[in-house]
């Protein structure tokens, strides 16, 4: 009696496993995902080194020297806004809000990451910080940033409530190797700020309503255009040039 129940269990564990490796090789691609190989003969032999977007909303892994596709990837009713290298790894940015972290060879679809309320038009920056081991992502409603290795969410931020940032214009966020400076607006005027960004999120912020790039004594620096007159910043501190060298004296 006991051989029949051991025996019955052994062909139950063995059928539901056959029953999910089936289910495994049916079951519909996620967000959409089409991965196909170049129809082209001569492109059985191409190396993938780059990506770039095709002429069917596509994501074309090709040879730089050949020109030719090697395979291509879409994602159902969706169109790559643009690809963003980030340290061997590119981020392909869809209207509908989802970023893919891919790479040209071996082809691989490394990880997807969706960002709410993304649509097709909506202002949005992407860069690498540092060395581009993380990047950050910003829309008018939040700040995020990221791991470029397998697209895990460091951080997110958002603005206060009546306030965005400005993530397009003469107010666009400025970008400084490991860090990123964004303009805080809000509608009483009282909330205005600017608010430095590293990979570990926001790491300060001060009163100012503009900001553009300017040679500083020391380097470059921010230079934020109060009211009264510009005042140049250091982008890590946030405190202006003149009282980082008076401090250091």
């Amino acid at each position: 009696m006991r051989s029949a129940v051991k025996a019955l269990s052994a062909l139950l564990v063995v059928g539901l496993a056959l029953l999910g490796a089936a289910a495994r090789e049916h079951r519909p691609a996620p967000f959409g995902d089409t991965v196909a190989a170049s129809s082209d003969p001569r492109a059985r032999a191409v190396a993938a080194d780059a990506l770039r977007t095709g002429p069917g909303g596509e994501v074309q892994a090709y040879d730089r020297r050949s020109g030719l596709a090697a395979w291509s990837y879409r994602r159902a009713g969706v169109l790559p806004r643009r690809l963003v290298p980030v340290a061997g790894t590119t981020v392909a940015v869809w209207d509908d809000g989802m970023l893919t972290g891919m790479l040209p060879e071996p082809a691989a679809v490394r990880w997807h990451r969706f960002l709410p309320g993304v649509q097709a038009r909506t202002p949005l920056l992407l860069v690498p910080l540092g060395a581009g081991e993380t990047f950050l992502v910003m829309t008018s409603e939040l700040v995020m940033t990221y791991n470029t290795g397998d697209g895990t969410i460091r951080t997110s931020t958002l603005p206060p409530p009546g306030c965005s940032y400005a993530a397009s214009g003469l107010d666009a966020p400025v970008h400084l190797g490991g860090w990123v400076v964004v303009q805080r607006v809000c509608a009483d005027g009282d909330g205005d700020r600017l608010e430095g960004f590293s990979p570990d999120g926001r790491r300060w912020q001060r009163p100012g309503t503009a900001l553009r790039l300017a040679a500083a004594g020391d380097g470059v620096g921010l230079l934020a255009v109060p009211a009264r007159e510009p005042d140049p910043l250091d982008p890590a501190t946030g405190h202006s040039v003149a009282e980082r060298v008076c401090t250091a004296r």
